[in-house]
């Protein structure tokens, strides 16, 4: 299957960070293809499937995605009145961004792995619409101004609709829970597991259990293993790394205890879940 490769070459002058354009159904891309900038997409009317890393997802009205560099990714089976909006980044206006947000935001963490796509309600959906709808007209006016508007409307994108919900994170949180649970997210410290919590946060395990079932509705053990196994699932997916490997890498030494959470979590086993996403998409269905 061919894969095409496109470059912040190929569509931006010289002092774009990004462009913004409305895509409607006779000009989606139908072939598969990756590239070197970020790219959001916000579908406006209509539904489509939406191919991101060969896997299969369902895209219609108030859609929002985020699609990373390298993410191998198409549009196809789209209706007729199927229209999105399209904002391309450059990766170094990204980086300004991301630098703005800075490490504690939990942005680089979200970045590592594949992000799924944002439902908006109507109302959001309309109040963007209309965002990029400016931003369309703005870099027809003025690069400066554009440039300023983009990261402006990347920064919220990030912070409204992506960093908090892909965290899972209620709006209304101690802003000494919310960073525990952003350090929480780092490899070293979710493999130490409860020892880690516990020094991280300089709370008595008593007082962190109450407040993780009071902000969280979860146990730190819980909130823990939840870590561990998404992190056990995306190696699963993207490494060859074999299931003992992966269950020591994301905390467990006792391999047993590994399978009864997975499958608990997921509804299979570590073994079937790996075949699972293995299979191929056919290619007459693509």
């Amino acid at each position: 299957m061919k894969i095409e490769y496109y470059s912040e070459n190929t569509w931006l002058f010289s002092g774009d960070d990004g462009i913004c354009t409305k895509i409607p159904f006779s000009n989606m891309d139908a072939r598969f293809h990756k590239h070197n900038y970020y790219e959001f997409f916000l579908v406006c009317s209509g539904s489509a499937t939406h191919y991101i890393n060969f896997k299969e997802k369902s895209i219609s009205t108030g859609t929002l995605a985020l699609i990373r560099p390298d993410d191998v990714h198409c549009f196809r089976k789209g209706t007729k009145n199927f229209s999105f909006y399209n904002l391309l980044v450059s990766k170094s206006a990204m980086d300004t961004c991301l630098a703005f947000l800075g490490n504690q935001s939990g942005v680089y963490q979200m970045l590592e792995t594949e992000i799924a796509p944002v439902q908006l309600q109507q109302g959001e959906t309309a109040s963007l619409i209309k965002t990029l709808e400016h931003l369309t007209v703005a870099h027809e006016l003025s690069m400066n101004y554009f440039n300023t508007q983009l990261k402006i409307t990347v920064i919220n994108l990030l912070a409204d609709f992506f960093l908090e919900r892909v965290l899972h994170l209620p709006s209304e949180i101690p802003n000494w829970l919310g960073l525990v649970v952003l350090e929480m997210q780092k490899p070293q410290n979710y493999q130490e597991g409860l020892t880690a919590l516990y020094r991280i946060s300089r709370k008595s395990p008593e007082y962190l259990c109450r407040i993780f079932k009071k902000h969280l509705n979860k146990t730190p053990t819980e909130f823990i293993n939840e870590i561990r196994i998404d992190n056990a699932k995306f190696a699963l997916e993207y490494t060859n790394h074999t299931i003992v490997e992966i269950s020591e890498d994301v905390g467990y030494e006792n391999l047993s205890h590994f399978y009864h959470l997975f499958k608990e979590k997921t509804g299979m086993s570590p073994k079937a879940f790996r075949e699972y996403l293995s299979q191929d998409i056919p290619l007459e269905e693509v």
